[in-house]
């Protein structure tokens, strides 16, 4: 395992009622009685980073030792699909493959269960074991938590470990408690549901949840349904096989009830709430697509007392570290343009609640796909906040942000925020497309009302400026749109590689 260096580290178990037991790692020891309920706890003092440790807890006449312990940074990766999203689909996974080999990078699957004990009903031992970046393992990594350890792991010389406690398809209400829930004006979630259940023959419903197999998500490896998701299946792929898996009673579509896992609360009972109070250095989160397609307005009240919540939990103000949903046009039922909505709420949160920080990915995107295959840098992005928010680090983290509009006779100049040493248009995007190198892609420009043919326009970047010049442009009142609906794709950087952030700017006047 890898546990959290610089900070009292909490151990917790079960054991005879009253029996004492003790703990020590690196010289340092804490005991605890066990309750009348036989639970006990306890808190270690801070630990030093090692790559190498032993731990030993004795008592009720036993002694458990822990070998290849290391001590280090731990973060939780949480959210949904693009969290969840395994190596093997990623863009870069066979170069990673062949060179990720790496003790001191460690992952913890939490395993996918819906009702606290589902995990006894059913074979889920490929989930609940410390993994190392193997050729062999990485396959089951977290392709967005892999890249942001992996590039931790080279600036900090020191362990990391990723605890994964994600689930595709899954709102955020299902990863609150109902007090946040409410708190974040999410009463809707919980009305939606009592009405859902409130004719539910309980007995009916749990035999037939029993009795369908993908309900137990043993292995999301194993899911034919899933990994076509992921690897980016069209409707009329995926189509067939839903029916041959229904016909041979191996999928069900899942039936809402206090087992579905996108209930309200759910999977914070679940999943979550055993993870309490392991020791974390803060989260990683990517999630709110599915919030896209149910009540997207209320996702600005309702994030930020998911954060609320999950700092409460762990008694801190763990840095919480958020990915920007990506661009889309369209993928199975999913429409792109609501997400503008979840973007918008995200930046709101980036703005107010203090340490957080937001990933922007407005270059990541995949038109007819909601699972980009290019976590690099979404990972990546992830970390440069983390040096920065939880490390101290000072640098770059920021995507460009327009400020200011300035028309003039056949130019206009747009000035932004975090560019750093200057801002670049990219030639390619990440998956090898071609981009309009002298044209400001994923921009929309307005003059007195009407739109603008950006294609006539012709693009150049000045330090922390873009210059656009074309006849088409007059000294006009302008509105700049970068980023807006659905689909679009940036191809505006700054000096650390961040494109521009969505935002509106209206010139003076």
């Amino acid at each position: 395992m890898v546990l959290q260096r610089e900070k009292p580290v909490p151990v917790w178990g079960q054991a005879t009622p009253g029996s004492r037991v003790t703990v020590e790692i690196q010289g340092k020891t804490a005991a605890a009685d066990a309750g009348a309920d036989g639970q006990w706890s306890l808190t270690l003092e801070p630990l030093h980073t090692s790559f190498e440790e032993t731990m030993t807890v004795q008592g009720d006449g036993e002694e458990l030792v822990f070998h290849q312990v290391q001590v280090g940074e731990v973060w939780l990766a949480g959210g949904q699909s693009n969290m969840e999203l395994p190596m093997c689909f990623d863009l870069t996974y066979e170069e990673e493959r062949a060179a990720c080999a790496d003790d001191a990078l460690r992952f913890y699957d939490v395993p996918e269960i819906s009702y606290v004990g589902q995990d006894q009903e059913a074979d889920y031992s490929v989930y609940s074991v410390w993994r190392r970046s193997t050729p062999e393992d990485l396959a089951r990594f977290s392709a967005t938590a892999y890249h942001f350890a992996k590039a931790l792991r080279r600036r900090l010389e020191a362990p990391v470990g990723i605890i994964g406690c994600n689930w595709g398809g899954t709102p955020a209400c299902a990863w609150m408690s109902r007090e946040s829930i409410v708190a974040g004006g999410g009463q809707v979630f919980l009305d939606e549901y009592d009405q859902a259940v409130k004719a539910l023959d309980l007995d009916e419903y749990d035999r037939n949840f029993r009795a369908n197999p993908a309900n137990f998500h043993t292995d999301l490896l194993a899911d034919p349904v899933g990994n076509m998701m992921f690897a980016g299946a069209t409707p009329a792929d995926v189509g067939p096989v839903f029916q041959r898996l229904a016909l041979k009673m191996e999928f069900q579509p899942p039936v809402m009830g206090p087992k579905y896992e996108r209930r309200p609360s759910g999977l914070y009972q679940s999943m979550l709430l055993p993870l309490v109070p392991y020791a974390l250095r803060g989260v990683i989160w990517y999630q709110g697509e599915t919030d896209g397609d149910t009540h997207p307005d209320l996702y600005a009240t309702l994030f930020p007392a998911l954060i609320a919540d999950w700092r409460a939990l762990w008694g801190e103000q763990l840095p919480f570290l958020f990915v920007q949903i990506a661009p889309l046009e369209r993928w199975m039922d999913c429409v792109g343009e609501p997400y503008a909505i979840i973007r918008a709420a995200q930046q709101h949160t980036a703005d107010t609640v203090p340490g957080t920080g937001m990933a922007v990915i407005t270059d990541a995107g995949m038109q007819w796909d909601i699972h980009p295959k290019a976590k690099r840098p979404v990972g990546e992005r992830l970390a440069l906040l983390a040096r920065h928010l939880a490390y101290g680090e000072e640098l770059l983290c920021e995507a460009p942000t327009l400020v200011s509009v300035c028309p003039e006779e056949g130019k206009l100049t747009l000035t932004f925020r975090h560019a750093g040493s200057g801002l670049h248009l990219a030639l390619t995007g990440f998956y090898g497309q071609l981009l309009p190198t002298l044209q400001l892609s994923g921009v929309k420009l307005f003059q007195n009302g009407d739109e603008v043919d950006g294609s006539i326009l012709t693009a150049r970047t000045e330090g922390d400026k873009v210059i656009l010049t074309g006849a088409a442009l007059h000294r006009l009142p302008t509105e700049v749109q970068v980023a807006q609906g659905g689909w679009y794709q940036v191809n505006l950087h700054n000096s650390a590689g961040i494109p521009a952030r969505p935002v509106r700017v209206c010139s003076e006047g």
